[in-house]
C-alpha cells in the first residue's frame, strides 16, 4: 500500500474535525443550515490552520442531499460522486501556476454550464495572492456577479496583496494559529488510532515547534515516527528537531541575564557543536516564558511543566521587565538577521555579547535601566542592614533669598554628592578636570565615512560594535585614535582580525594619511567646568575646588 503522510491521511472531512476555527466553522454550518448560501468567500490566514480543509468540506456540503449538523453526510450519491475524481462540479485552482489573465477567461467561460450532479459549481482558487493584476481585473466582474450556480472560495496565506476590489466582493473568514493545546489533543487523538507511545512533553514539544499550525505539527510527528518508531520520548523528538533541553537552556539564558559573556559564549558553542540550530529561537521562548512568570503569576503555560514553572518563577524575581524585554528583543530580532546572513555563528555570538553588556547602552532606556539597577542594589543594602545615613546639612548653604534650603533637599543633594566630594573645614571639596576636547569635525567626517563602508560591506560584528560609538575619537600624529571605556568593544578591536579591517577602512576614508588605534578610556572621579558652575550656583559658592 502507497504511503500517505499523517496530514494527509488525517485531513478533516467533516467540520467536526476541524480545530481551533470555531468562529468559522459555526457561520458556515449556520449558512449551509439555512440555506442562504453566498457567492464569494475568502479564507486567509497563516499556512497550515484549515483554509483547504474547510474549503473543501464546505464544497461538499452545499452540494451535499441531507448534510448533518452543516457537514456532508458522505453517503449520498452526490458526496459519493464529488468523492471521486470524477467529481467536476468543484474546481481547484493553483493561482500559482495559473495566474496569467488567459487562465482566468477561460474560468470565466466555464462558470456558464451548470452543475452535473450537485445544486452548485464550486470553484476554490488557492494563493490567489499570486494572480497578475490583469488577472484580477478580469475576475472582477465574474466575482461580483455570478451565475446563481456558481460559488468561489479564495483563499491565501498574504491578503495585504489581494485589491480592494477583490476583498470587497467576499464574504471573509480569517483563520487563526491552532492553540498548543488544541493540537497536543490532535496528536493524542492521532497517535491513539496509530497505536504509539508518547511521552507527553514530547507532544508538547511538537506543538510549540508546530507554531499554531496544523500541517507542521503534523509533519514534525511524522518525522519523529520515523526516527523514534512506536515509542516517541522527549530526548528522541529534542534530537531529530535540533532543539535544546529546558536545563541546559536555563543555563545559557540565566548566563546573558547576568551579563556572564564567558559562561554564555563556551555554552552557546556547545549546543553550536551538537547541531543544536534552534538554540535562538528556544532562548526567545524560554524569555517570553520567563517574561509572562513574571507578571501573570497565577498564568502558567501548558508548554511548561510545574518544575520550569518554579525555576522560572525563582528567576523572575531576580531581573526587572527592561532587562528581560530588551534581551528578549535582541534575540527575537536576531532570527530574522539569521536569514541573511553569511557568518551565522558570529552574528549570533556578537549578539549574545550584546545581551550580556547591556549595561553600555548610551540610549535613555539604557541609563534608565543602571538608574534601576542602582535602586535596587541600595534596596537591597538597606534590607540588609547597610544603613546609608544623610550628612547634616551643612549652615553655611544658603538660597538666594538668604533663607535656609530645606532639610530633605541639603540631605538629597549631598547624599549624590558625597561620593565625589571630600568634606574640608565644613565644606565640599572636589577635584577638577580641564573639559575634554571636542571631536574635529575631520574626525567626525571620517568615522561616519568608515560606518557607512561597514554597513555597505556587511560587516555585521564591526557594524554593530561602531553603530553604539558617537564621539570619543581624534586624530593625533598621523594616527585615528578611537577612546572606549567598555572592556568588551576594547578587547573585540585588539583582536588582529578586527584590527586589520578597521585600519584598512580608516586608511581608505582618510586617503592613506591615518592609521587607526584604540585605547582605553580611564573614569576619573572629577568634574567638568559645566558641573562647577551649577555646582557653585547650587551652593552660593561655598564649594572648593582642587586641581
Amino acid at each position: 500500500m502507497e504511503y500517505s503522510s499523517i496530514y494527509r491521511r488525517f485531513r478533516p472531512t467533516t467540520f467536526d474535525n476541524v480545530i481551533g476555527q470555531n468562529h468559522i466553522v459555526r457561520t458556515l454550518t449556520n449558512q449551509i443550515k439555512s440555506g442562504n448560501i453566498g457567492h464569494a468567500y475568502l479564507f486567509t490566514g497563516t499556512r497550515g490552520t484549515g483554509k483547504t480543509s474547510c474549503a473543501k468540506i464546505f464544497a461538499k456540503a452545499v452540494n451535499c442531499l441531507t448534510p448533518i449538523n452543516g457537514s456532508p453526510c458522505g453517503q449520498c450519491k452526490v458526496c459519493k460522486s464529488l468523492a471521486e475524481s470524477t467529481g467536476i462540479d468543484i474546481i481547484e485552482i493553483d493561482a500559482a501556476s495559473n495566474n496569467g489573465v488567459d487562465e482566468i477567461r477561460a474560468l470565466k467561460e466555464n462558470t456558464f454550464y451548470r452543475p452535473v450532479i450537485g445544486k452548485y459549481k464550486v470553484y476554490i482558487i488557492d494563493e490567489v495572492h499570486m494572480l497578475s493584476q490583469q488577472a484580477f481585473n478580469a475576475l472582477l466582474k465574474t466575482l461580483e456577479e455570478p451565475p446563481a450556480h456558481i460559488v468561489f472560495i479564495l483563499a491565501t496565506t498574504e491578503v495585504q496583496k489581494l485589491p480592494q476590489t477583490i476583498l470587497s466582493r467576499c464574504i471573509r473568514f480569517d483563520f487563526r494559529l491552532i492553540d498548543v493545546d488544541d493540537l497536543v489533543v490532535l496528536l493524542k487523538r492521532i497517535f491513539k488510532e496509530l497505536n504509539v507511545q508518547y511521552d507527553e512533553r514530547a507532544l508538547i514539544k511538537m506543538a510549540v515547534q508546530g507554531e499554531g499550525s496544523v500541517r507542521d505539527t503534523l509533519s514534525i510527528a511524522d518525522m519523529c515516527m520515523s526516527y523514534c518508531g512506536k515509542n516517541i520520548t522527549l530526548s528522541d523528538t529534542l534530537e531529530i528537531l535540533c532543539a535544546t533541553d529546558f536545563d541546559t537552556l536555563d543555563s545559557l539564558a540565566t548566563a546573558i541575564l547576568d551579563g556572564n559573556t564567558g559562561k554564555a559564549l563556551y555554552e552557546a558553542d556547545a549546543l553550536l557543536r551538537n547541531g543544536r540550530t534552534t538554540v535562538v529561537k528556544d532562548l526567545s521562548n524560554y524569555y517570553n516564558d520567563l517574561i509572562t512568570v513574571k507578571n501573570v503569576p497565577d498564568y502558567q503555560s501548558k508548554s511548561i511543566t510545574d518544575t520550569e514553572y518554579n525555576i522560572l518563577k525563582e528567576r523572575a524575581g531576580k531581573y526587572t521587565n527592561y532587562r528581560i524585554s530588551r534581551v528578549m528583543e535582541i534575540m527575537a530580532g536576531m532570527e530574522n538577521q539569521l536569514r541573511f546572513a553569511t557568518q551565522p555563528r558570529i552574528l549570533m555570538e556578537a549578539n549574545i555579547v550584546r545581551a550580556c553588556e547591556l549595561t553600555t547602552e548610551i540610549n535613555v532606556d539604557g541609563v534608565i535601566n543602571r538608574v534601576k539597577e542602582l535602586e535596587r542594589e541600595l534596596k537591597l543594602l538597606k534590607e540588609n542592614g547597610v544603613v546609608v545615613a544623610p550628612q547634616p546639612p551643612s549652615e553655611n548653604i544658603k538660597t538666594g533669598d538668604g533663607e535656609a534650603k530645606s532639610e530633605d533637599k541639603n540631605a538629597d543633594i549631598e547624599n549624590m554628592l558625597s561620593a565625589m566630594g571630600t568634606s574640608s573645614d565644613g565644606e565640599l571639596v572636589f577635584e577638577t578636570v580641564e573639559e575634554e576636547k571636542s571631536d574635529t569635525v575631520e574626525a567626525q567626517e571620517i568615522w561616519s565615512r568608515v560606518k557607512e563602508r561597514l554597513s555597505e560591506n556587511n560587516e555585521f560584528t564591526l557594524n554593530m560594535l561602531c553603530s553604539e560609538i558617537q564621539s570619543g575619537f581624534e586624530i593625533s600624529d598621523n594616527k585615528f585614535i578611537l577612546y572606549t571605556n567598555d572592556n568588551v568593544t576594547y578587547e573585540m578591536f585588539l583582536k588582529k582580525s578586527s584590527f586589520d579591517a578597521m585600519n584598512n577602512y580608516v586608511k581608505n576614508e582618510s586617503g592613506g594619511k591615518l592609521s587607526f588605534e584604540c585605547r582605553k578610556k580611564e573614569n576619573k572621579n572629577t568634574l567638568s567646568s559645566k558641573t562647577m558652575v551649577t555646582l557653585n550656583d547650587l551652593f552660593d559658592g561655598q564649594v572648593k575646588f582642587k586641581k
